[in-house]
């Protein structure tokens, strides 16, 4: 019988643990402060910074938002950005991207002090990766898969696990999360030859290369575990993600919906960083677990 991955659970667990200690920090004089920083007026970032305000903002969160217009000089919006990243009183950053191609991604990437990257995007988050370093932060995506397959018990050591997509933000971070808990990864990406080879016979499959039906029945073996980061859209304009779903469900043991599966934690899963970012920066400890994954 398959097991659906249900992300809103998952979501409803952590943000009991997070209120916690959002009430602990609270009592000992600390106010959690992420600041949501976006160049531009695209609809889909705005949609995304009302909805992580909102759900921020529940979770007893204060928020500040820094919006600049499109057409902002690199060099009037690296000088604010700077100023944002030294503000004491700032716990968090979240950059909401993309930003203007005459913007340096780069440079706006080492102004951000690391200890306030909860999206786990400087150098120094993902190098902590590799050392299984601690006080670090990860990508949240990436956190969020492992989140989920925590909640649900899925133990990763010895398994045979393939990520399809091997991007800086999802795929790449996520690989090596996973070897650090003793899996074994194969990473792929949409010019792998022969990709239902190398799925054929993973326990798990984690896909986040971002193409409609790009795994289907012949990608999965019975029994498998298929968690689906993608997000697109079919010719219908429904929210799908890379799984076929109706057809890859019966054949797996676990597979995670979309929506509802690890897009309904992402958010949920900022907030705990920016606690834990809030660890990192003021003590007295507020986390016993310093780790999601």
């Amino acid at each position: 019988m398959t097991t659906i991955l249900d992300g809103k659970k998952v979501a409803a667990h952590l943000s009991e643990e997070i209120r916690e200690v959002v009430e602990k920090s609270h009592a000992l004089g600390i106010t959690p402060k992420v600041a949501f920083v976006r160049v531009g007026d695209l609809s889909d970032s705005i949609s995304y910074e009302n909805a992580a305000v909102k759900r921020f903002e529940k979770l007893g969160i204060e928020t500040e938002r820094f919006s600049f217009p499109n057409d902002v000089s690199a060099r009037a919006f690296l000088s604010r950005f700077r100023e944002i990243n030294e503000d004491y009183d700032i716990n968090g950053i979240l950059l909401l991207q993309p930003i203007p191609k005459h913007i340096d991604m780069k440079r706006v990437v080492e102004i951000m002090n690391p200890v306030k990257d909860i999206d786990g995007m400087t150098p120094d988050n993902l190098g902590k990766l590799i050392t299984k370093e601690e006080n670090r932060l990860e990508p949240c995506t990436p956190a969020a898969v492992m989140e989920m397959l925590k909640f649900y018990d899925i133990d990763l050591k010895g398994k045979n696990v393939t990520v399809v997509g091997a991007s800086a933000v999802v795929g790449k971070p996520l690989s090596i999360l996973m070897m650090n808990q003793e899996a074994t990864v194969t990473t792929c990406n949409l010019y792998t030859d022969d990709l239902k080879a190398k799925c054929e016979n993973a326990d798990i499959i984690v896909s986040a290369a971002g193409a409609v039906n790009l795994i289907d029945e012949a990608h999965v073996k019975e029994g498998a575990i298929v968690v689906d980061v993608g997000i697109n859209f079919n010719d219908e304009g429904k929210l799908v993600g890379d799984v076929n779903y109706d057809a890859v469900k019966d054949k797996t043991s676990y597979i995670t919906p979309v929506p509802g599966g690890i897009g309904a934690i992402t958010t949920t899963v900022l907030a705990y960083h920016l606690m834990l970012a809030t660890d990192y920066q003021k003590e007295p400890v507020l986390f016993l677990d310093k780790q999601l994954s």
